[in-house]
This record gives structure tokens, C-alpha cells and sequence, in this order.
């Protein structure tokens, strides 16, 4: 009887933490919103992006943001996403407005991290601008739709760094703080 009790307590607050979260709808508007390539070009090479929502409370800094939900690909010709609702953590209630940024990354690698370290200057990384946007409420009654990212503004990928280039950028800083101590 004990565990019983136990269990339907746990799932009690499991449900209710879920009903207190804000949902979203990650996708963007092909007229106004959309990723580019280097030179504001939308073609193939884009349609083979991995895209990724990352949300902190409101506040939050961009290092501070984490991944929510899987990942989303990108239409081929029009730098457009459409990968679904995603829910916020808990610490966004559900209608509560929260810090959002959207990370794209060649496909082929698991994550934005692993792509950058490739070195492979064929493909791309990019992020946007963090923004400010409500969340949908699923625990109102009648439950509320998941909002749209209204704050979220068009941004262009750029090529992976070459290792031999940030190795160069990395002696150059070196260069200037040893020279700045004499």
C-alpha cells in the first residue's frame, strides 16, 4: 500500500511539473525567418543543416542556455525549419515569456561542438541572436497552443574555422600578451 501511495504521488508530480512547463513551436516563417548561407544565398547546401532550440529561464546568457528537444533539419531550398513543439524546463511556467537561440550545424556530426572541431571549411556553423518570446500554456483550460518564435530573427552560417586558422589566432593573442608584459 505504501508503494502505492509512493507511485501515485510521484506521478502526481510528475504531471503537474509537466503542466507548469511553456511549450513553443520550433519552426520558423519561410517569408521572414530563415537561415542562410554566406552571402544570404538559401540553397541545397542548407537543407543539409542540423537545427536546434536551446531555452534558459528569462535572463538567462547564451552560456547559460541548454538544448531542448531532439534535432530538427532544415527544407532544402529555403532555409526553413518546421521540427515541432518543444517544452521548456521547469523553471518556465507555462505562458511565461523565456530566452530562446537557435544553433545550426552541417548534418553528419551529432552536435554544433563536434562540427566546429572538425576543421572541415565545406561545412557550416551558426547561431542566432538570443531572443525574448512567450511560451504556450498546456496546463490553461482549454489548453493553450505552443507559441510561435516571434522573436526569432533570420542569420547566416558561416564555414568551419580551419584548425591551422585558429591556431594562428591563438599564437597571435599569445604574441600580444608577451609583448604587452615587456
Amino acid at each position: 500500500m505504501k508503494r502505492t501511495l509512493i507511485s501515485l504521488a510521484c506521478v502526481l508530480v510528475t504531471t503537474l511539473s509537466t503542466l507548469g512547463q511553456g511549450t513553443v513551436n520550433f519552426a520558423n516563417f519561410p517569408g521572414t525567418q530563415r537561415i542562410y548561407l554566406p552571402g544570404g544565398t538559401t540553397g541545397a547546401a542548407v537543407g543539409s543543416l542540423n537545427v536546434a532550440l536551446y531555452w534558459g529561464p528569462l535572463g538567462s546568457t547564451d552560456a547559460q542556455l541548454t538544448q531542448i528537444g531532439g534535432l530538427g533539419g532544415i527544407a532544402p531550398l529555403a532555409g526553413v525549419f518546421s521540427s515541432g513543439t518543444r517544452t521548456t524546463g521547469t523553471t518556465t511556467a507555462g505562458g511565461a515569456m523565456a530566452r530562446f537561440q537557435v544553433w545550426a550545424w552541417s548534418t553528419g556530426y551529432n552536435s554544433y561542438a563536434e562540427a566546429l572541431a572538425s576543421g572541415d571549411p565545406s561545412k557550416y556553423v551558426g547561431k542566432s541572436a538570443s531572443f525574448d518570446n512567450p511560451t504556450g500554456n498546456p496546463g490553461a483550460q482549454p489548453p493553450g497552443t505552443p507559441a510561435a518564435l516571434t522573436g526569432f530573427t533570420s542569420f547566416s552560417v558561416a564555414p568551419v574555422p580551419e584548425p591551422s586558422t585558429i591556431i594562428l589566432g591563438l599564437l597571435g593573442a599569445g604574441a600580444l600578451l608577451l609583448r604587452r608584459r615587456k
